[in-house]
């Protein structure tokens, strides 16, 4: 296994973690899941009115949204933690 690929396995279980402590502990993410979960029923609903093909389209759609939205988080951590280095250098604290 590659350094790289070490430490982006690293972020992603830190990532998880904290992301894990933060939906639990957070009152407002839960309401807005929750109201994802029954939109999401809802959805289901509308989507098997539709033909299987525009159906699927519909799923792909969400699912490369939901990836792009991954990958925004993995690249905003990253350069967060390589912005706050650089701001420990400059203060002069690395």
């Amino acid at each position: 296994m590659t350094e790289q690929k070490l430490i982006s396995l690293v972020i992603d279980e830190i990532i998880e973690h904290k992301l894990s402590h933060y939906r639990m502990k957070n009152r407002e993410y839960s309401k807005l899941n929750i109201e994802l979960t029954q939109l999401g029923n809802k959805m289901q609903s509308v989507l098997v009115e539709l033909s299987a093909e525009k159906a699927d389209i519909i799923n792909l759609y969400i699912a490369k949204h939901a990836d792009l939205a991954d990958k925004d988080c993995a690249f905003l951590y990253a350069q967060g933690a390589k912005d706050c280095v650089k701001l420990l250098k400059r203060l002069g604290v690395l």
